[in-house]
């Protein structure tokens, strides 16, 4: 082998290496994100859904209802249920889970898990900002088949 091609092996190594540990960085920091800032359990303050330019509804009335989201590393959960304990006028529970992924900003949702089993299969997209404790999530829910399509804005307070 003549020094030309040595000197290209070495340069297309030194190449490979650097993209590799680049990635490798990348992934490491997605997961400190994860560890840092959304690992835990939240509890939902306020939730509106926003369907067209105008419409502003409350879809989650937490003085009758409780609602609690938590992420570990990669999965999700959701539990929504009445405080009535399913005995007033309105008995009401809701709860999923899936798989998530989150770069600090933009979060997806798999739902592979939930009450509205036809909700079941699907991917959401969101994004996340924090403020100290609180947790904002925005994004649409599109669901074509089942006639949703609004966008939701949820906030948290990070409870542990």
């Amino acid at each position: 082998m003549n020094l030309k091609n040595q000197l290209l092996l070495i340069t297309a190594l030194s190449c490979t290496l650097f993209s590799c540990n680049n990635v490798n960085e990348k992934q490491a920091e997605s997961e400190h994100l994860k560890k840092t800032t959304l690992t835990g359990t939240y509890k939902l303050l306020e939730s509106k859904t926003i369907k067209g330019k105008d419409t502003v509804t409350a879809f989650t009335d937490t003085s009758k209802t409780e609602m609690f989201k938590m992420f570990n590393e990669d999965h999700f959960s959701f539990f929504n249920h009445d405080k009535e304990k399913g005995k007033g006028k309105e008995p009401h529970f809701l709860a999923g889970g899936g798989t998530y992924s989150f770069d600090g900003k933009k979060y997806q949702e798999r739902l592979q898990y939930c009450s509205l089993r036809d909700w079941e299969g699907n991917k959401f997209d969101f994004e996340l900002e924090f403020k100290g404790d609180t947790l904002i999530q925005r994004g649409e829910e599109n669901l074509p088949e089942l006639g949703v399509k609004h966008t939701i804005v949820e906030t948290y307070l990070k409870v542990k």
